[in-house]
């Protein structure tokens, strides 16, 4: 990975992390940002319910790779991603799960 790509993916990152705190969601980049085994994803949250989330970062500068799961999703809340014999993935915007964080942490007060 360039040193362009490294920085880009820094920034995307720190603005993530803040923005989860923003909202007072625990959490923080991952030292070296997946490229220890003891780190491997990009963000850790710490927030009640849950012990630990990882979040893996993907950043595109035009969206490429993302344009089909965005027509997909159209105007949906949740895209979920299915495959045979497999788990699904659930794709959703940061707002809602940010919201969903806080209302799952205030359940458990």
């Amino acid at each position: 990975m360039g040193k362009f790509s490294k920085s880009k993916g820094y920034r995307v990152e720190a603005k993530l992390v803040k923005e989860f705190v923003k909202h007072g969601i625990k959490a923080r980049r991952q030292p070296m940002s997946g490229a220890i085994p003891d780190f491997p994803y990009d963000i850790e949250i710490r927030q009640e319910p849950w012990h630990k989330l990882s979040v893996e970062v993907k950043a595109r500068k035009d969206g490429a790779g993302f344009k089909t799961l965005e027509k997909w999703k159209a105007g949906a809340d949740l895209l979920c991603l299915h495959k045979d014999h497999g788990t699904t993935m659930v794709c959703l915007d940061l707002p809602l799960f940010i919201d969903i964080l806080k209302e799952a942490s205030n359940n458990e007060s």
